[in-house]
């Protein structure tokens, strides 16, 4: 396993007919690669409204795209499906576990692949571990 800093943190919903996006303020935040199975850990230390947001768009139980900046702000931005597993008040902030994939698509490649599945009867989990976005 490796674990890196979260520094930049925004999630796009994927249930609607277009990316709208929705940028978290970060307190702190790791981000973990699970190398063994491809799958990484998202945590976000997040203020209160931006809390409520991934609340509510966790309660959909849709898969969600993120695009984060790890270690420093000016490295290049990296694309991942997630799914929220954890979302915790802790008064003043909260904090926000997310498991998901890296993907190595554009977003709206991304989200045009996640609304096709959909539509093809796909199950959320299936759409996470479906190698969507991934280029092996």
């Amino acid at each position: 396993m490796k674990t890196f800093k979260l520094v930049e943190l925004t999630l796009y919903p994927t249930d609607q007919d277009f990316l709208n996006e929705k940028e978290m303020k970060l307190s702190e935040g790791l981000i973990i690669n699970k190398e063994e199975d491809n799958e990484w850990v998202l945590e976000a230390v997040l203020g209160k409204t931006d809390l409520e947001s991934v609340q509510a768009l966790s309660e959909s139980r849709k898969v969600l795209l993120a695009q984060v900046r790890i270690t420093k702000p000016e490295n290049r931005p990296a694309m991942f499906l997630v799914h929220v597993q954890e979302v915790n008040d802790l008064g003043e902030e909260g904090n926000v576990i997310m498991k998901g994939t890296l993907a190595r698509e554009e977003k709206m490649e991304l989200f045009a692949s996640i609304k096709r599945m959909r539509q093809e009867g796909m199950e959320e989990e299936e759409i996470l571990t479906s190698g969507a976005g991934t280029t092996e």
